[in-house]
């Protein structure tokens, strides 16, 4: 991962007592923390997820407009088969194996899924948009 982005390093989803579900982060604070109930806390990702990949959408755009035209067409496509990645990695992630898929905290851990996934995809994007970025070419 790139120095000084921000980005979020690791997150684990861990069972809390009560059957909660948690995203642990190493270099910020949890945004759905306060939630008390395991509907409370569905609701709370859920909403962080769909504010992440709105994020995400909007710098994905903003790329579109300021790329030239070809690399535009790429990002296009990149962005189409980054899509079917994150529907086919959650699927493995959370797939007929995992013992969650059949409990309450399936939503949940879906929802803290795709909000890391949107936000690593998003600095990702962030850093089209900063060519001069030594993240573009580590070399």
């Amino acid at each position: 991962m790139a120095k000084g982005t921000g980005a979020v390093v690791a997150v684990a989803v861990v069972v809390l007592g009560g059957g909660f579900v948690r995203a642990q982060t190493t270099d910020e604070p949890e945004p759905c923390a306060d939630t008390q109930r395991l509907g409370d806390t569905n609701k709370c990702w859920a909403r962080e997820a769909e504010r992440a990949n709105e994020e995400m959408r909007q710098v994905y755009l903003t790329a579109l407009e300021k790329l030239p035209r070809k690399s535009a067409e790429n990002l296009k496509k990149a962005q189409k088969l980054w899509l079917d990645f994150r529907d086919a990695h959650t699927a493995t992630l959370l797939g007929d194996e995992n013992a969650l898929t059949s409990g309450p905290e399936y939503a949940v851990c879906l929802s803290i899924l795709r909000w890391r996934l949107a936000r690593e995809r998003t600095a990702e994007l962030k850093r089209l948009l900063q060519p001069d970025d030594e993240s573009m070419c580590p070399l």
